[in-house]
């Protein structure tokens, strides 16, 4: 098996690969997807936990300045200091009230947010204290600081430059503040909870004016208004925390924020997908890997299983396509396109010749029913497989229609056949082929057709009925007048060749009844005697023999004449003229054969009445046989070799006149009239060898005579009696001779030495 001329072999190679390496693609791919997807959920999750956990640090801290700066707040010495004016700081309880606010203030310095400066300002006497500078007076360009308290109201968070600030102003309850303390806490010291750890990508913290608090990876302006629209979309949306996905400077990011309802904050994280993707590539590669041999797993297992299943289709591919070049069978078609074409061309042939089957099938019916209405169908032939449905019907008649006349019809002559063949159609759909042997048949001038029934009593209603109704038919349809003659009843079909001739009588007696009759033979002609009918088959199959000298057949045949003619009840002179037919019948055949034998010449007068003189059937059958039959049989065999022995001798001369010629059988019967076959099988049954080794042997016998007596060369022999070339010359001479022409000339020399 030559695989790799195979198209469809290849294409089940490919079929089988793609069937093992599309699903494992298929699921590699989804595996990678998946963990990739899988990955970065994770991913996310960690990192809004980080963030979540971040936020609440950042503001545990901040909530912790913020109660730090309440409960100083509530200190006695601040309430004093929000009525008392200390601007004379020289005073000795001015002293003590900012002394006391210098602690104050220093405890909410030492919380774990780091160093920073906590300020108090006097708004109503415009002084201040910080932690950092001490006491001092508002200068000329101080703030206007109730104004930004009355905008905010109440305790809030604020980014300056450089720190974010808690502002909380004094009284709280109050809708006019004195006082304020401002709790300012550096950015720097807010990096150590939001320093990037792994997996958390690079947080930072804006406000809600959208201002950066805090971010560990400083953005270009660039990023940064590309992320506004982006944080402009998370401050719209109503989650408190979730993921945003974004691209920045090239590259994909995911957006993890989480809201600060204390602040009013936005944590969020800025985690590179790239970085995420970083473990999924591992997992990329390690399933490419198992796919890939997994796939060249799958494929050398297939192949030795697709070349088992392909091996029958192989074996089928040889067996119905015909044997030619395989490069030009398979040019663009694979073995089964060709095994298809190959089927539909056997199926169509095999309902081509289904129908010229049935076609040939329908020509032997007829031709059988035809030979059954003359009279010449064997008796072998009246048997199956009609026997099964003759033997159920107890009465038969032959019908047969005729057209009566052109007259009034848009129809003539020429259209009679055509006519013929309706109505053979029309009597077939009329009558079941229950009723019926085979199909109608047209002959010269009618159509004829067989019917039978199994009820007696019904019978000739039954027929009656039929050719009532095919003459109906006819008339409705065909538009045509039609007679129908109908024979009497019969048992047996070796009678159906006189009830066809009943039929046709019958016809004859339109001339007292008209058109359109139905006529009945038992009607139109009472008398029930048979008429005699001369057995023209076995006369026929007589004369064959007689010719093909077959003593004992023609014996035998001649005996089944007799018997056929003896089996009719008839008068004597009757079965005398059956028999003188016969007698006139041979001498005819005798006489287009060559002439009649001479003793039977010259009795010729007195056959006929010696046929008068015999009394029995024997004596007829053994005079036919004595004088007639076996006389013929000797004049025809002696006729034969006469002629087989001139034909020899006119073979025999052409062969020694002209064997120096391109001689050939064919050529030499066309010369004599002869077909090659019979004069092929006449010389060798004279002769007793063929035509072609006599010719070799008397060139042979030429050449011998030749090599003896000439000095001619044997190039020059082999040349002159039609040898294509001298070695197979030498080569016959040879195999007949057992030497050379050479050494057979040698030989010849040396003998008329001696």
């Amino acid at each position: 098996m030559k695989a790799f001329k195979s198209r469809y072999y290849n294409q089940l190679i490919l079929f089988a690969v793609c069937l093992i390496a599309l699903p494992v693609a298929a699921v590699g791919m989804f595996s990678y997807y998946r963990s990739s997807h899988t990955i970065q959920e994770r991913v996310n999750s960690s990192s809004l936990q980080l963030l979540e956990q971040t936020r609440q640090r950042v503001e545990q801290s901040l909530r912790t300045a913020d109660n730090a700066v309440i409960q100083f707040a509530s200190s006695t010495t601040l309430s004093r200091l929000l009525s008392i004016d200390v601007t004379e700081v020289h005073r000795s309880e001015n002293i003590l009230l900012i002394d006391e606010l210098r602690e104050g203030l220093g405890r909410i310095k030492t919380f774990d947010l780091g160093p920073g400066d906590v300020q108090f300002l006097q708004l109503r006497y415009r002084w201040k204290f910080t932690t950092n500078g001490g006491y001092q007076s508002f200068a000329p360009d101080e703030p206007d600081w109730a104004t930004m308290i009355d905008a905010r109201r109440g305790s809030y968070w604020t980014i300056n430059n450089d720190t974010i600030d808690f502002v909380k102003p004094l009284p709280a309850t109050s809708l006019e503040p004195v006082a304020i303390v401002i709790l300012k806490i550096p950015l720097q010291d807010i990096s150590k909870y939001l320093n990037p750890r792994q997996g958390m990508g690079k947080p930072f913290i804006y406000d809600r004016d959208f201002r950066m608090v805090y971010d560990t990876v400083p953005l270009q302006e660039e990023q940064l208004a590309k992320l506004s629209p982006y944080i402009q979309q998370i401050e719209e949306s109503k989650r408190e925390e979730g993921l945003i996905p974004v691209r920045a400077g090239g590259e994909s990011y995911n957006v993890i924020f989480s809201k600060s309802d204390y602040s009013g904050w936005t944590y969020a994280s800025f985690i590179s997908v790239r970085e995420m993707n970083r473990e999924a590539e591992a997992i990329k590669w390690f399933t490419l890997f198992i796919c890939l041999f997994v796939v060249a797993a799958g494929v050398a297992v297939s192949l030795p299983g697709t070349r088992r299943i392909y091996v029958p289709i192989r074996r089928l591919y040889e067996e119905v396509v015909a044997p030619r070049a395989e490069e030009e069978l398979l040019r663009g078609k694979n073995e089964f396109e060709l095994i298809g074409e190959k089927v539909r061309h056997y199926v169509q042939t095999e309902l081509k010749m289904t129908h010229e089957l049935q076609y040939q099938r329908n020509q032997l019916n007829d031709f059988f029913m035809m030979r059954l209405f003359l009279g010449e169908a064997r008796p072998e032939e009246l048997e199956e497989p009609l026997a099964a449905q003759v033997a159920l019907w107890t009465n038969m008649n032959v019908i047969v229609v005729q057209i009566d006349t052109w007259e009034g019809t848009a129809y003539g002559d020429n259209d009679r056949n055509l006519l013929l063949y309706a109505a053979a159609n029309i009597a077939a759909e009329l009558v079941p082929p229950a009723n019926r042997l085979l199909k109608p048949i047209v002959t010269d001038q009618s159509i004829a057709l067989l019917l039978g029934s199994e009820r007696p009593e019904e019978h000739g209603k039954l027929v009656d009925q039929h050719a009532s109704r095919i003459q109906q038919m006819l008339k409705q349809y065909l538009k045509f007048q039609a007679s129908i003659g109908i024979s009497r009843p019969f048992h047996n079909l070796k009678h159906t060749a006189r009830a066809y001739k009943e039929a046709l009588n019958a016809l004859n007696y339109r001339i007292k009844l008209g058109y359109e009759s139905i006529l009945y033979m038992e009607d139109v002609s009472p008398n029930h005697r048979i008429a005699p009918e001369y057995p023209e088959k076995l006369k026929s199959e007589l004369t064959d023999a007689i010719k093909l000298y077959e003593r004992e057949r023609a014996y035998g045949l001649l005996k089944q004449f007799s018997q056929e003619i003896f089996s009719v009840p008839l008068s004597h002179r009757e079965y005398q003229m059956m028999m003188i037919v016969l007698l006139t019948d041979l001498l005819k055949v005798l006489q287009e054969a060559g002439g009649l034998p001479q003793a039977l010449y010259g009795e010729e007068k007195s056959l006929f009445d010696q046929i008068f003189e015999l009394q029995t059937p024997d004596q007829m059958v053994e005079w036919f046989h004595e004088s007639i039959v076996d006389p013929s049989i000797l004049l025809l065999e002696e006729q034969k070799n006469s002629q087989h022995r001139r034909i020899s001798d006119e073979l025999l001369q052409m062969v020694h006149n002209e064997y120096n010629t391109n001689l050939t059988l064919e050529g030499c019967a066309l010369r004599i009239n002869y077909h090659p076959d019979y004069v092929r099988h006449v010389f060798r049954r004279e002769i007793g060898i063929t035509f072609g080794d006599y010719l070799a042997q008397y060139r042979l016998k030429i050449a011998k005579a030749w090599l003896a007596e000439t000095p001619m060369k044997i190039s020059e022999i082999a040349e002159r009696l039609q040898y294509t070339n001298p070695q197979n010359f030498i080569r016959y001479f040879r195999k007949m001779e057992g030497m050379t022409p050479g050494q057979y000339r040698s030989a010849q020399y040396d003998t008329d030495g001696r």
